[in-house]
């Protein structure tokens, strides 16, 4: 809960060709994306040995692998033969990978298992070596993170504060309950930098000031990462203080707490600890999970964090929203936003939801509750970026409520400039 102190990060503009640029795409590439950890997928998709998925990133295709030591394994997605990829995107289960080019076989360690015409190679087979190339790889909060770093760090290293931090949500407990990625017509960066601060919401976002408040926002940024403290269930200070509880904290909060608002007799300053105490007390225990570990504000409240790069989580005390946002393979003005809807309820009885991918202009996150507001930011996105292009524009102007977007940028200047 300490607020972290705010460092002296300068007031100069964030240029606009970071955003635009093909050539610090590819500096993106070879010195930032090339040595950090990344969040693959979720442990869970891969139960039993012979499970996998693939994990794309720019112009790197990973195949991550349950071993049948139990253990997971990473691998470039990339027969060693003629570069084939053996896996199209997505899930699936193998007790070996072929090469539908010329037919050499992995097995699931990554084992090159036979090749046809074995002999007529005269520089020989060497099984040994041929394999396929393994990845750093381990998992932290029932989440699967890869590193094309050989050299990089231990994966609780990189992380620093956020175990300490999250650990208490149990992640690793948690069920997917929507899985969609979105292609968006922006850059990654434009995208992570929209999450990263509260400053946007009495404009794009007017109907939440109506049980949130984008005031009084504790901003704490680390050595990486970094996050905001977003308090629910009030009123933003931008609005005349209400005579009544407002209803959507009658509805979304105490209703969703389940309290009746018809028969609570408190007033608004009496909601919040209302909930906390109903959320310990009713909604946990009829969802089959403990919430000691987390405090009264963590019942209520969104904790919102930012993992560098490309993670944003938006953390309640019953699930999470996991934000993935990945770079495209040529254009900097597109990327993938991954996202995950997860909920920790041991009690339910839910199948995994397929995959769905789509434009984000041919679809509507509303879908999913609440995910109306992320419409309206899906909406700015291609907007922020067409401007950037514009001869008029020169670069990010950022004030102190988008401090969270200034360390992204002196992190992220950490690897380009320094190789970090």
């Amino acid at each position: 809960m300490e607020k972290a102190p705010d460092p002296d990060l300068g007031t100069e503009l964030i240029p606009k060709e970071r955003y635009t640029s093909v050539e610090f795409m590819r500096l993106e590439q070879e010195r930032m994306w090339r040595r950090v950890w990344l969040l693959a997928g979720r442990e869970s998709d891969i139960p039993t040995p012979g499970d996998y998925f693939t994990f794309e990133l720019g112009s790197e295709s990973i195949l991550v692998v349950r071993q049948e030591s139990g253990v997971i394994a990473a691998r470039y997605n990339v027969c060693r033969h003629r570069g084939n990829r053996l896996r199209e995107p997505g899930l699936g289960h193998a007790a070996a990978f072929p090469c539908r080019f010329h037919g050499w076989v992995y097995d699931i360690s990554g084992g090159l298992e036979f090749v046809p015409d074995a002999e007529t190679f005269p520089q020989g087979v060497n099984k040994e070596t041929l394999g396929l190339r393994e990845l750093q790889c381990d998992t932290w909060g029932g989440f699967v993170w890869i590193s094309m770093n050989p050299d990089a760090e231990p994966l609780r290293e990189y992380l620093g504060m956020i175990p300490g931090h999250l650990d208490p949500y149990h992640f690793e407990a948690q069920s997917i309950i929507n899985d969609v990625t979105l292609e968006v017509d922006c850059n990654w960066k434009t995208c992570v930098d929209a999450f990263n601060e509260a400053y946007h919401v009495q404009s794009t976002h007017p109907g939440l000031m109506h049980y949130s408040d984008d005031v009084n926002v504790q901003i704490d940024v680390y050595e990486k990462h970094s996050r905001f403290l977003y308090p629910l269930a009030v009123v933003s200070p931008r609005l005349p203080t209400p005579k009544e509880i407002p209803e959507p904290i009658r509805e979304l909060f105490l209703r969703g707490s389940g309290i009746d608002p018809d028969n609570f007799k408190g007033t608004l300053e009496d909601v919040r600890p209302a909930i906390a105490k109903s959320m310990r007390e009713v909604i946990g225990p009829a969802m089959g999970i403990d919430l000691s570990e987390l405090n009264d504000d963590q019942l209520v409240d969104d904790y919102h964090y930012t993992i560098f790069p490309n993670i944003t989580l938006n953390i309640h005390a019953r699930g999470a929203w996991v934000f993935r946002h990945r770079p495209h393979p040529q254009d900097p003005n597109k990327m993938f936003f991954d996202f995950y809807n997860l909920l920790r309820a041991p009690n339910a009885d839910s199948a995994r939801p397929p995959h769905e991918q789509h434009k984000s202009s041919e679809y509507s996150l509303s879908v999913i509750p609440g995910g109306d507001v992320l419409d309206e930011d899906m909406y700015n996105l291609p907007r922020v970026q067409a401007g950037m292009s514009s001869h008029s524009y020169e670069g990010l102007f950022l004030g102190s409520q988008e401090l969270r977007i200034r360390h992204f940028h002196r992190t992220l200047d950490g690897y380009i400039e320094k190789g970090i």
